[in-house]
């Protein structure tokens, strides 16, 4: 966590206060290879450290607790290994590490009777495209990163994570679906909607803006958005007429293109 290159690099960092006011940070960027990043080399999965009540002086050196892709055989994580976007809640005694994975468009869990040891695969909570839902293997939606953790209101938890806009994985729209506990703890893959924080579905009467659709393709698919917005110009995609974060929303799909018609979908 210091200066030296061979230092864990603190990135996306989650914090745990548990409930006997311990407090831990999780930390951890790991890409496929071992490129340099900020000066430091990419690291073999997510760490975890224990810090003062503070939260300022750590208190006990950076502990693996996830594998990064090529250090996983035989750990349960193969092809859903650690990529980011560490975040810890205590749920029913136990502890959920939501992450990004090395598949990008999926945020998946992990569970542990500790807060820093003993994490096991949980599966995935939520893909920016559907994918593995129901076993599907292609997107529904242009994919990219996405980050994002579980937050309980009114009773209900919910997952938050975010899809994309403008072609572009820097363009990010905030989402939330609720999800649900089966009785051995485990967290079912949830299905994007565009529902959101709705109590109840979207009733199917009224005008409902183009923006919250959640399953975009052309007619030849969906892709991988990176940063590179050249990559899908002649895609669909949503966008707006002022800059991103700037002002209202007036949102819309662009580029919708003659026979056959790309594939939009409001699901509720």
């Amino acid at each position: 966590m210091g200066e030296n290159k061979d230092d864990v690099y603190p990135f996306d960092p989650g914090v745990l206060v548990d409930d006997d006011g311990r407090v831990f940070l999780y930390v951890g960027f790991a890409p496929w290879d071992g490129r340099i990043i900020a000066g430091k080399t990419s690291f073999k999965g997510a760490y975890c450290v224990e810090l003062e009540p503070d939260m300022v002086t750590i208190k006990t050196a950076p502990k693996l607790v996830l594998p990064k892709a090529g250090h996983s055989q035989g750990t349960g994580f193969e092809g859903h290994e650690f990529f980011e976007a560490s975040s810890v809640r205590k749920i029913n005694r136990r502890y959920y590490f939501v992450y990004s994975s090395i598949q990008s468009h999926e945020l998946c869990y992990a569970t542990s009777n500790y807060p820093d040891e003993g994490l096991k695969y949980g599966g995935t909570i939520i893909s920016n495209g559907d994918i593995s839902f129901k076993g599907r293997s292609t997107p529904l939606n242009y994919t990219a990163n996405t980050h994002g953790g579980l937050v309980q209101i009114n009773g209900q938890w919910y997952i938050f994570y975010h899809r994309h806009t403008n072609r572009h994985c820097f363009s990010r729209q905030g989402c939330a679906e609720k999800i649900y506990f089966n009785s051995d703890g485990s967290i079912p893959q949830v299905e994007m909607t565009s529902s959101g924080l709705n109590p109840v579905p979207l009733s199917g009467k009224g005008t409902y803006g183009a923006y919250i659709a959640c399953n975009l393709m052309s007619k030849n698919g969906a892709g991988g958005y990176s940063n590179n917005k050249e990559a899908y110009k002649e895609h669909p995609c949503f966008t707006q007429d002022e800059p991103d974060g700037e002002g209202g929303c007036g949102a819309y799909i662009n580029n919708i293109t003659d026979g056959p018609l790309s594939v939009t979908n409001i699901s509720i």
